[in-house]
């Protein structure tokens, strides 16, 4: 028992606790909650990037780019992944300043790891999925086979290896759509972007290293896997500490009745599973390589060619000749090599037709150019004109060493 004039003296809080800075932190620290404000309008910026309501005029304005946008990833791009997240800091200090004590972040803090969740599931659905029927690489065919090294670009050289494994290309599909399956509920959330994390540093890399022209995107990508799993970090370290954890707190669940929560589930995980899985099959149906409707198809050496032969060093005559085995709702390929030529490339590139006894070669930058073919046995005969001079070659199939 105390005497009636006894002051109690306050407890002395412990550095860190609510209401005590701690020493380690500056006075003039970032306001609470920035975090979760800054994703909430990145992810609202991006959202209206997907339907044209971008800064892309004032980044190619700062990158002095002008006519046509360009393909790829231009400065312009990476001037507008910064301008984005400037301006998504700007608009969430904005908000902190007029918050206050009202708690809009507390009650928005839910919705916004929702919808981080559900943007992440649904791109990694997207990608993965491709992977899985094997779309996204295509397995190389007969014209890849006379690509020379030298001729390939990095994204090309990363296309045609992943493709020449369809093992390869399907666990790595496997290992995106398994992390989305995960982030569709809050109780798997935490294994899905533990999973997600390192997948996604292993595309951004590959990206990074063969100049892909998406590595924006996956900088984006990881950029969500790492928000989605930052609440849960000090739980990590304690369990690394062998350290008991501490409960996250339970987000308020969908306001309204059971039937119509429950229905908004589904609507909403079903839209994010269903939507890019149909895409694909779709996909599937337009772009899936298919057999070409004929047997000309195979890699083809020059045994014989009508035209005399010129100065070896203007020898344009072909050499080697590939026709695609299969085809996609366009025309398949073919890739022509030629001996010596100083005027044009080494090995042209289109695609081919054929009807009846015509063969059409339509190069990229060119004019079709048709050909009546006849075989006899595996021997192929062309017959036509080019640049005005006609011709007749006689082709045999490639040794098999030569088109592996």
């Amino acid at each position: 028992w105390r005497g009636v004039g006894h002051v109690r003296r306050p407890r002395r809080q412990r550095a860190g606790t609510i209401g005590v800075v701690p020493s380690f932190l500056p006075p003039n620290r970032p306001p609470d909650g920035l975090g979760v404000r800054w994703l909430a309008c990145w992810l609202l910026l991006t959202l209206l990037g997907w339907y044209g309501v971008t800064l892309t005029p004032l980044a190619r304005q700062l990158a002095g780019e002008t006519g046509p946008p360009l393909t790829g990833e231009p400065p312009s791009a990476f001037i507008l992944f910064g301008l984005n997240a400037g301006l998504a800091l700007i608009v969430a200090l904005a908000w902190s300043r007029a918050e206050g004590d009202r708690g809009w972040t507390a009650r928005a803090t839910p919705w916004i790891m929702r919808a981080a969740r559900l943007s992440l599931a649904y791109v990694l659905f997207t990608y993965g999925w491709q992977k899985v029927f094997l779309l996204q690489m295509a397995r190389p065919d007969h014209s890849d086979l006379l690509t020379r090294f030298g001729q390939m670009n990095h994204m090309g050289l990363l296309w045609r290896t992943v493709g020449a494994s369809p093992l390869f290309q399907f666990v790595g599909g496997a290992l995106e759509v398994l992390p989305a399956f995960l982030l569709l509920h809050r109780r798997t959330a935490l294994a899905g972007a533990l999973l997600a994390v390192p997948v996604l540093s292993f595309v951004l890399l590959l990206n990074l290293s063969f100049n892909v022209f998406v590595k924006l995107g996956a900088a984006n990508l990881l950029l969500l896997a790492v928000a989605i799993l930052w609440p849960h970090l000090p739980n990590l370290w304690r369990a690394l500490r062998n350290e008991p954890t501490r409960p996250l707190p339970a987000p308020p669940g969908l306001p309204g009745p059971r039937p119509l929560r429950t229905l908004a589930r589904v609507v909403v995980l079903g839209y994010v599973t269903c939507a890019p899985l149909l895409t694909t099959l779709d996909f599937v149906q337009k772009w899936s390589p298919r057999p070409v409707p004929h047997d000309l198809a195979g890699v083809y050496r020059v045994t014989a060619d009508s035209r005399p032969a010129p100065d070896i060093a203007n020898d344009c005559r072909w050499r080697t000749l590939a026709l695609d085995a299969h085809r996609t709702s366009l025309a398949p390929l073919y890739r022509l090599e030629r001996l010596n030529c100083p005027d044009v490339p080494a090995t042209g590139a289109g695609r081919y037709d054929v009807s009846g006894q015509t063969l059409t070669l339509t190069p990229v930058h060119g004019f079709p150019q048709r050909l009546r073919w006849a075989r006899q046995d595996a021997q192929l005969t062309l017959t036509g004109q080019e640049n005005g001079v006609p011709f007749t070659v006689t082709l045999e199939p490639a040794p098999a060493r030569d088109t592996r």
